[in-house]
């Protein structure tokens, strides 16, 4: 009999003659507070039943999700076993003869006699302190009971009707005065999400196992203790020996035998190409192992690489590499395949480089992005706020993966609104001379800054605020060109020296416009899952979308921009729609709605406008907006004049910053008005009505 399992049946020997015993029946629950986690929790304290007799602790056990823990201090070094504590990694070591077992706080990682497995997320180890608040708190390490006496070869069960934790003391022989032995049913090769290799073996009980590694040839192998070989399908077999060709990975071929029948051991041989690190990780309550070939990442510093900053990821090998964005907030993930994260499952470290203000790294679970197989370090390098398209140069090395930030648009092209003025910054690494130029028929600027000044790429940078388009950055022989386009005409100050290190030049509208220097948006009102009024088999929201693409395009002809809150069948947020026109800055807001009453017999135009000042419009100008659109719908169409309707309450015009309305073109509720409203030349009146209104209201007010 193995020396842990000695000191374990000690253990429970010891635990029973010391232990003030009681009886299930004579036992009661008992709710007690504690603290783990960072939260105060309320846990049922529970004796443990060992052979029938109930064991108490010098702190009590409790049950939490339906799991036993226990002081991982008394059933150790009670029983003369050996504990050691890592404060720094909050790792407990247990120590007694050839057993050793290390179990971290917070982990679901436990190391026994050096081999890595996975547990359940309900036995992670706990720090539980107990009396918190008091004079008489104590901290201790709490470990599942399932966790410690199953791994030992113990039977942990849970009575229902005494609602306890009990262990029973297993034998090592059946009712037939045999050996408990477990069965080998399969050794298959499988794939994850690369073409390395993992072999799984299955058996029909849970498994045990130690590993070892040979050299010349180079083996990897793994006995399974108490076991015989019982496969039926998939290997093939000559003179008790099983293989698998592989020739992938650093797997050459797998052999099965056998290896000894007193005591019972099936021995599993990986035959490699190559040294290897490989991990091993148990599924399907140990019934399964999957031995994984991997990179194993040793740690990740912040270096300098050919006179830049770096993040340096070591390791042993080369891995397969995966990166992708992701948003809110703005990160980039860099995943090495078939890697194993050393020394823990979580390490985060504040490194500021380029775009870059932590960096974390985990052994993370795959997600639907991989094969459940996997096995990936994930690090997640955090975005600084600002940087809306982070690029990196991931360079592989033998054992180095060196990831080096790119500066970004973001980082060298500045730009900020104050009040109607906007200002762009162009930061050159050192002082540097430099041109500007304005193209007013193309209403584009060119910033032309030497080479040597920048350290950027070419790129693009959207700004569309309703004056400035965007900003296009290429390179040429020997400088850089910053190409500014406008959607309308502008003005601008160049507010830095002649050589400087930061360019900066203010820009606002220009003060003689026309129609291209106009912004309207439109409005249809209501969409997509919001169809509005329905009345006489008509659509609120049809109507609207019709009249307003109507209205686009015509305005577009006569050269104004113009902008649609939607130009198709789609619901948008009623508090999107001012947003849409603030964030452009744009000169009028239209929305286009139709009407309906009770009365089916009313008919013709209403016009909303809200009757406050606004901080850039006094209420006077809006309303004089209300009065010259009722005035040019009815003349062009002939509807009838239902009334200008100020309103506080609407939010379209309310909380619109320009001037804006909200047109009520008619009514669907009235058979007539209803006809009309569906017919292409009526629309085609309203429009231009619309459109007369607006011309009169800029040439009052622009």
């Amino acid at each position: 009999m193995k020396k842990w399992k000695v000191f374990l049946s000690l253990l429970f020997i010891l635990v029973f003659i010391i232990s003030s015993a009681s009886t299930a029946q004579n036992y009661s629950s008992t709710f007690i507070s504690v603290v783990y986690d960072g939260k105060s929790q309320q846990v049922r304290e529970v004796p443990v039943i060992v052979d029938g007799q109930a064991i108490r602790f010098d702190v009590p056990s409790f049950i939490v999700d339906d799991a036993t823990f226990v002081p991982i201090r008394f059933v150790t070094e009670k029983y003369g076993a050996e504990v050691t504590w890592d404060q720094k990694t909050k790792t407990a070591t247990i120590i007694n003869g050839n057993f050793e077992m290390a179990l971290t706080i917070g982990s679901n990682q436990v190391y026994i006699n050096g081999q890595k497995k996975t547990i359940n997320n309900n036995w992670i180890p706990k720090l539980v302190t107990f009396n918190y608040g008091t004079s008489k708190a104590d901290s201790r390490t709490m470990v599942p009971l399932r966790l410690i006496s199953e791994t030992l070869g113990y039977e942990v069960g849970y009575d229902e009707e005494s609602r306890l934790p009990f262990i029973n003391t297993k034998t090592n022989k059946d009712e037939d005065g045999g050996r408990n032995t477990n069965k080998v049913v399969d050794v298959a090769v499988v794939e994850g999400s690369t073409e390395v290799p993992k072999v799984i073996i299955s058996g029909t009980d849970k498994i045990k196992y130690s590993t070892l590694s040979l050299k010349d040839p180079s083996r990897f192998v793994i006995n399974i203790e108490d076991a015989v070989l019982d496969i039926k399908d998939g290997v093939s077999f000559n003179n008790g020996v099983g293989s698998i060709y592989v020739g992938k990975g650093p797997i050459e071929s797998v052999s099965i035998s056998q290896f000894s029948n007193n005591p019972n051991i099936a021995r599993i041989v990986l035959n490699l190409s190559e040294d290897s690190n490989f991990d091993i990780i148990s599924k399907d309550d140990g019934k399964s192992i999957t031995i994984h070939p991997v990179n194993k990442v040793k740690s990740i510093e912040r270096d300098i690489v050919d006179g830049k900053e770096a993040i340096v990821i070591n390791s042993t090998n080369t891995p397969e590499i995966r990166t992708m964005k992701l948003g809110n907030p703005t990160r980039v993930v860099v995943d090495l395949l078939d890697s194993s994260l050393e020394g823990g499952d979580y390490f985060s470290f504040d490194y500021n480089v380029g775009f870059v203000k932590r960096v974390r790294v985990s052994q993370f679970v795959p997600d639907s992005l991989y094969k459940p197989n996997d096995r990936i370090v994930r690090v997640v390098l955090d975005v600084v706020d600002g940087v809306a398209n982070p690029q990196a140069n991931i360079i592989s090395y033998d054992d180095r993966i060196i990831i080096i930030p790119e500066t970004g648009l973001e980082e060298v092209v500045e730009y900020s609104v104050e009040g109607t003025e906007r200002f762009i910054t162009i930061k050159a690494n050192d002082r540097t001379d430099y041109n500007v130029e304005y193209i007013e028929e193309q209403r584009t600027m060119i910033v032309e800054v030497p080479s040597e000044a920048l350290d950027i790429k070419e790129g693009y940078l959207n700004i569309s605020d309703g004056l400035i388009n965007d900003i296009t950055v290429t390179k040429e022989e020997d400088y850089y060109r910053f190409e500014i386009t406008f959607r309308r005409s502008i003005e601008y100050d160049i507010l830095s020296r002649d050589k400087s290190r930061h360019i900066t030049i203010s820009i606002k509208r220009s003060e003689t416009s026309g129609p291209s220097d106009k912004l309207i948006v439109i409005d249809p009102g209501h969409g997509g899952h919001d169809p509005g009024a329905v009345q006489n088999g008509v659509r609120e929201k049809d109507i609207n979308l019709a009249v307003s693409l109507k209205l686009d395009q015509a305005l577009r002809n006569k050269g104004y921009n113009t902008v649609l809150t939607r130009d198709k069948d789609v619901s948008v947020g009623l508090y999107d729609r001012p947003k849409i026109a603030n964030d452009l800055q744009a000169d009028l807001f239209i929305s286009i709605h139709s009407n309906s009453n009770p009365n089916s017999s009313i008919q013709g135009i209403q016009v909303m406008y809200y009757s406050q000042d606004k901080a850039k419009v006094p209420k006077e100008q809006t309303e004089d907006l209300a009065n010259i659109v009722m005035d040019e719908i009815t003349k062009g169409t002939g509807a009838p004049n239902r009334g200008l309707l100020p309103r506080t309450n609407y939010v379209v015009v309310r909380d619109t910053e320009m001037a804006a309305v909200l047109i009520e073109i008619g009514f669907l509720t009235n058979k007539e008005e209803v006809a009309k409203l569906q017919d292409d030349a009526y629309q085609n009146l309203i429009v231009q009505s619309i459109i007369r209104a607006i011309e009169r209201y800029f040439e009052k007010y622009d």
